[in-house]
């Protein structure tokens, strides 16, 4: 699969969750965002840019600590920001401006803003630190950049039964994009090679119960994980999903079914004088 086959199918696959993708089961995903504004510091007047923005989950958590400020938030996925749209809407919330746009490729000039951020966003591109330091360069100097990536051991051993059973139907299963960004040594690299200074992590646990095998399955179907089993016929796929939600059922407990999930949140300062930008 080529870059442009790769991208086609991430742009597919968030299309076709975006309506789910603010379920409960993925809560975990409001529970990162609520920890960005105290990550920021915001003075409240700030611009700041969003990048592979989604449903507007990140946008949302630092838009009231925004009151005299703006979010532009961008994201390939046209579905993603009429979701975050709708939301945004529905909430009454109008400090936050949506245009669709390749991260890898935005057009505005550069340091227009006073911070930016991604959450979950840089381990889809194949070149990360590049992809870094052209979010940085839309920052003003000095200016904060902040990403969240999930920690080594998130999804634990649920994701570890989807993947085997992946592999088992003769499905390509990669190791997913993550991993490169899951351990703080891994995120500091990445903040130093793109050029930004004062990289700084904190780790986080945003994990909780679910309520039973189900649960996982809307996990599963309602983000990332779906695209490894797109190519699934409709047959293939509900044996595929039966007999996954029979071998995760073993792992509930009497309180419920443990979604472990841990998050790196990364900040750093941009340094264009350093760069030569």
């Amino acid at each position: 699969m080529n870059e442009q086959e790769r991208k086609q199918l991430i742009k597919t696959t968030f299309d076709t969750v975006a309506t789910r993708y603010d379920c409960d089961a993925l809560r975990f995903f409001r529970h990162a965002a609520a920890l960005l504004p105290e990550t920021f510091d915001f003075d409240g007047g700030e611009s700041v840019l969003d990048v592979a923005a989604g449903t507007g989950i990140p946008a949302l958590a630092i838009a009231p600590h925004l009151p005299r400020g703006v979010i532009t938030a961008v994201d390939f996925s046209e579905g993603m920001l009429e979701q975050a749209a709708a939301t945004c809407h529905a909430k009454g919330v109008s400090n936050i401006l949506f245009q669709q746009m390749d991260m890898t490729a935005m057009t505005f000039p550069d340091a227009t803003f006073d911070a930016a951020n991604c959450s979950f966003g840089v381990f889809f591109v194949e070149e990360m630190a590049g992809t870094l330091r052209h979010i940085a360069a839309k920052v003003k100097h000095g200016g904060k950049v902040v990403t969240t990536h999930f920690r080594a051991g998130s999804f634990g051993a649920l994701a570890e039964l989807f993947l085997s059973r992946v592999d088992a139907y003769g499905l390509p299963a990669p190791p997913p994009g993550w991993l490169r960004v899951a351990s703080e040594e891994q995120n500091i690299e990445l903040f130093e090679t793109a050029g930004l200074a004062q990289p700084q992590v904190a780790s986080h646990d945003v994990g909780y119960l679910l309520d039973d095998a189900e649960q996982w399955w809307e996990v599963v179907w309602n983000a990332g994980f779906r695209s490894l089993i797109a190519p699934l016929d409709e047959e293939r796929l509900a044996r595929f999903r039966q007999e996954h939600l029979a071998e995760v059922s073993e792992l509930m407990t009497a309180d419920g079914l443990p979604l472990d999930i841990g998050v790196l949140i990364t900040r750093g300062v941009t340094d264009h004088r350093s760069a030569g930008s």
